[in-house]
């Protein structure tokens, strides 16, 4: 009797069956397997050569000729929703219409699909717009970069986010707001299936703190900037570029918040009231908010306002991004300013927090200094304010402008119209 030779031992074969994610699996173990035929339709599943996943294959008989159409990959979708996808891939060949494929084989192409869709559908505000490309394309693409998609998990994220991101002392609103971008990019994928899994449904930004941890209290940490720091701070600003000085000094000089400060407007700037308007719709608490304007910094506002007016700017606002632009400078990059001044030591809301504890140090009534900071008042305070508050502002920002100028003499400057003329953007 003669031996029987197995032709098959040294080549790959395709096994049809009807394809289940158990198939899948069972057949990514057998390298002599090179794809998986659907016994319900005209599907394949073609693995690739390291054995970790493939793509999906739909085939469409066309004038005698097998035309293929590209799907999807696995395990991005798994065999549990394919069939789904074929019906609407069907349905689209029927019309003649292209098959447009998301190819999602990296958490990176992930990130960057969700970040561009963002931007398309105009939905969000410039402002959040710019804040998650800053942070896909400075971080997350980068952390990510080459990852395969369904590989990370909480562990990765650990390794690869939240403990780096601590340590390189950006604050826990930041890296929540980074986590909850990369969530949100593969539940936008899944909700629209162009996954067919998402392995990060449960996982949530707390399950990375101990269970004692409040993300509350962490969130009001103490200010970075302290009373007997301030002098050094306003030393510092002797040696920075005018937008950055004086966006600093308006920030620290009335407690303003940083969002509200970059969007400041020269029309709301009032030398002849002596007063700095900024109106509902740029504040936090949806309430207009007036500050004094002390006499040295009205002087600092019109040197300002000449040294644009030499650069040849003619816009409306105190922070444009640059010379030509219709547009203030973005939160991001306000922020960056900022620490550019401090060593990323302290953040414009640690000057925010520093106004407010020195008002209380120097005799400002409680009443006139939550007002100062816009805080959101109820109806008894909002009648209290208007009675008596308006009339108290003034003398506070006089008073607190002075303890300034105690600091550093020449915190108050004007600006020098013979100072070196930078064109670049801010």
């Amino acid at each position: 009797m003669g031996i029987r030779l197995n032709y098959k031992v040294h080549s790959q074969f395709t096994v049809a069956l009807k394809i289940s994610d158990t198939q899948v699996r069972k057949y990514l173990r057998d390298p002599m397997v090179r794809q998986l035929k659907d016994v319900r339709s005209s599907l394949y599943l073609r693995f690739n050569a390291a054995r970790t996943g493939g793509t999906w294959w739909l085939y469409q008989y066309k004038n005698g000729e097998q035309v293929p159409h590209r799907i999807g990959t696995y395990p991005a979708t798994q065999a549990k929703d394919i069939m789904d996808l074929v019906s609407a891939t069907t349905v689209q060949i029927a019309k003649s219409n292209v098959v447009n494929f998301r190819r999602f084989e990296t958490v990176d192409q992930l990130i960057d699909w969700h970040v561009t869709r963002q931007f398309k559908l105009g939905k969000s505000s410039k402002e959040r717009l710019a804040n998650i490309k800053s942070m896909a394309n400075r971080h997350l693409m980068g952390i990510f970069h080459g990852e395969p998609i369904m590989t990370i998990d909480a562990e990765l994220i650990d390794e690869e986010l939240i403990q780096p991101m601590f340590e390189s002392g950006l604050s826990l609103s930041y890296v929540k707001a980074m986590f909850n971008l990369l969530k949100s990019a593969y539940t936008t994928a899944k909700r629209l299936k162009h996954i067919g899994v998402n392995p990060l449904a449960d996982v949530h930004f707390r399950d990375f703190f101990p269970d004692n941890f409040s993300i509350t209290k962490a969130q009001v940490r103490e200010c970075r900037l302290s009373t007997d720091q301030v002098p050094d701070a306003l030393k510092a600003l002797d040696f920075t570029d005018n937008p950055t000085r004086l966006l600093v000094m308006m920030m620290l000089g009335h407690g303003s918040r940083i969002g509200e400060t970059r969007k400041a407007k020269w029309c709301n700037v009032s030398i002849t009231t002596k007063c700095w308007t900024i109106p509902s719709g740029d504040t936090k608490t949806r309430q207009t908010m007036v500050y004094p304007l002390s006499d040295p910094m009205i002087e600092l506002l019109q040197s300002y306002r000449q040294w644009q007016s030499e650069l040849g700017y003619k816009g409306e606002y105190l922070f444009p991004i640059d010379l030509r632009s219709g547009s203030c400078i973005y939160g991001a990059l306000a922020s960056q300013l900022v620490k550019s001044v401090s060593n990323a030591a302290w953040s414009g809301h640690d000057l925010r927090k520093r106004a407010r504890s020195i008002w209380a140090d120097i005799g400002i009534d409680y009443m006139v200094a939550e007002t100062l900071l816009n805080h959101a008042k109820g109806k008894l305070d909002l009648a209290y304010i208007h009675t008596h508050i308006e009339l108290q502002k003034k003398e506070a920002i006089s008073r607190y402008h002075e303890w300034l100028k105690s600091c550093w003499r020449t915190c108050f400057r004007p600006v020098s119209i013979d100072q070196e003329i930078i064109k670049k953007a801010i």
